[in-house]
């Protein structure tokens, strides 16, 4: 057993230490293989679905609005001009993360805010690329926390090689982000404090919210990775091609078909976005701060994600905190399945689809982003008034 794993499991058995109760009379007399068997049934048997009200789908279109957000058309000059100065005005600084990594973030403060929004990216993105979101989120009078994940960003590597997407543990990130939202963000406010994550930061956003479900009144989450697409390799066969390989070494070699940072050139065959002006500039970030990039994926990141974001999609029905799931309609990165169960499950969430996005909705042409920064932004002001 790794040193991830363990610190994983030691993590999770203390949040159900007070649910095992049900099942002590038996830990007393059984064997210790008998005992691990009881703590794993009583996982399921012992935790209590969510029993609060389910939530009633907002009407999104009867909510005031609509408002002016970014668009792609002027982001090139704006980039150039008061956006990147705006960006680059932010609060800088860094904490210490599981095992001593370092984890960057960034912070925009606006006068009397409504409340604080954590931002959370997707696996390889830097805080950076959220600039228009972030600028977004402060015009509507929220101050924005955002962290990059351990292995990425402006963030600790974890490997000699910078650019191999690695983690130790899936469990690592959830303890980052706590550790990000109570020494840092609540540490100096008092509002309410909102959480938006995008792909694996959603996974991770919802593995928080499970963990600790004080940490956030309210989620937005954008395309999350709750069922990863494998590709060719249907995700049984990917999960065991990755444990072979993670029980066979550390698992920090990169997996089938990834590789280092590959420079997006062609723009008909993005799987991202249809936006071509957001796509080009995502480019440009990457070729003025090269040491933002990140490259392909290691073993045991499949391992470890594969894992974590099965746990996500399962951890709904226990939820009670309201949660918005953007889902996009042509994502080929994430399945909509485990999004479909996790929302099913979870009394207090709505699933609102954009059909015709790719899977970043955020960074997505205007007529798709507008809707889905629009409904983010509506969804947060519903939630500070609650």
């Amino acid at each position: 057993m790794t040193k991830g794993w363990k610190r994983a499991r030691m993590r999770r058995a203390e949040h159900v230490e007070g649910r095992l109760s049900c099942l002590r009379w038996t830990c007393e007399t059984a064997s210790v293989r008998r005992e691990l068997l009881l703590l794993f049934l009583a996982l399921g048997a012992c935790r209590a679905p969510s029993t609060a009200p389910r939530l009633t789908p907002l009407d999104f279109d009867a909510l005031p609005g609509p408002r002016t957000f970014s668009a792609e058309a002027t982001l090139e000059a704006r980039w150039a001009g008061p956006l990147k100065a705006a960006h680059d005005a932010g609060q800088r600084g860094a904490f210490k993360g599981v095992d001593g990594v370092d984890i960057a973030y960034l912070i925009h403060r606006v006068p009397s805010p409504k409340a604080a929004v954590v931002l959370v990216t997707g696996r390889t993105e830097p805080i950076r690329k959220y600039a228009e979101l972030l600028d977004d989120l402060n015009r509507a009078g929220f101050s924005t926390y955002a962290m990059d994940h351990r292995g990425q960003g402006a963030s600790g590597r974890m490997l000699p090689n910078p650019q191999k997407g690695y983690v130790g543990s899936f469990d690592d990130y959830v303890t980052d982000l706590h550790t990000f939202v109570t020494t840092v963000v609540k540490a100096e406010t008092n509002v309410k404090v909102l959480l938006v994550a995008h792909s694996m930061g959603g996974a991770v956003g919802l593995l928080t919210v499970d963990a600790y479900p004080d940490d956030f009144a309210a989620v937005v989450a954008s395309s999350p990775m709750l069922e990863i697409n494998t590709g060719a390799f249907p995700a049984p066969i990917a999960g065991t091609l990755g444990a072979a390989a993670c029980g066979a070494s550390d698992g920090s070699a990169y997996a089938i078909g990834s590789g280092d940072f590959r420079e997006e050139a062609d723009f008909s065959k993005s799987t991202v976005t249809s936006s071509e002006p957001r796509f080009w500039w995502k480019r440009q970030l990457f070729d003025d701060s090269p040491e933002l990039r990140m490259g392909g994926l290691t073993w045991r990141w499949l391992c470890e994600s594969l894992t974590g974001s099965s746990n996500a999609e399962q951890a709904g029905r226990f939820s009670s905190t309201p949660t918005l799931i953007l889902q996009a309609g042509k994502d080929t990165i994430v399945k909509p399945g485990g999004q479909q169960r996790y929302c099913a499950a979870a009394p207090r969430c709505q699933l609102s689809r954009l059909d015709d996005a790719k899977h970043e909705n955020y960074a997505e042409r205007d007529e798709l982003r507008n809707v889905a920064v629009e409904r983010t932004l509506k969804f947060f002001e519903w939630a500070v008034t609650q």
